[in-house]
């Protein structure tokens, strides 16, 4: 089964969204025009801005973090995703090539997702399917985030 991440608004994006549209409200009796449109931007807003995630068939909150990293530290990554380390360095740059890796994590709860993925063709290509990883896992990668 493949687990897929939806963008679903967080509380903060909520706050955003509406203090700019009571702004409008506000500026309305100022000046109507510019209450409009500042009322318009805030509707926009709260259809569009939606910062967190959700994986499908859960309600945990997510963020998502994106880190490009050493080429070089492939055999290592991988070894850690897969379950076979329990240590893990993140040497960040572009040397012996460049990856991608893909972390949906919740900082309250000890849960992450993560996906590594190689820079090849001008594209980022899946090295790994998305992997659920297990409690020592989502605290050290967390950490390193």
């Amino acid at each position: 089964m493949k687990t897929e991440f939806k963008k679903v608004h967080t509380y903060k994006d909520l706050i955003i969204s509406s203090l700019i549209l009571l702004a409008g409200v506000g500026l309305f009796f100022i000046s109507k025009g510019g209450g409009i449109a500042v009322m318009l931007c805030g509707a926009v807003l709260f259809m569009v801005y939606k910062s967190g995630y959700k994986r499908e068939g859960d309600n945990t909150l997510l963020k998502k973090s994106e880190l490009e990293l050493c080429g070089h530290d492939k055999a290592a990554l991988l070894s850690f995703l897969e379950g076979k380390s329990n240590e893990v360095e993140l040497h960040y740059g572009h040397e012996g090539g460049t990856l991608l890796l893909t972390v949906w994590h919740n900082d309250l709860l000890p849960i992450a997702w993560a996906q590594l993925m190689e820079y090849h063709e001008q594209t980022f290509q899946p090295i790994t399917e998305i992997i659920k990883l297990n409690d020592n896992q989502t605290q050290k990668i967390i950490a390193k985030l």
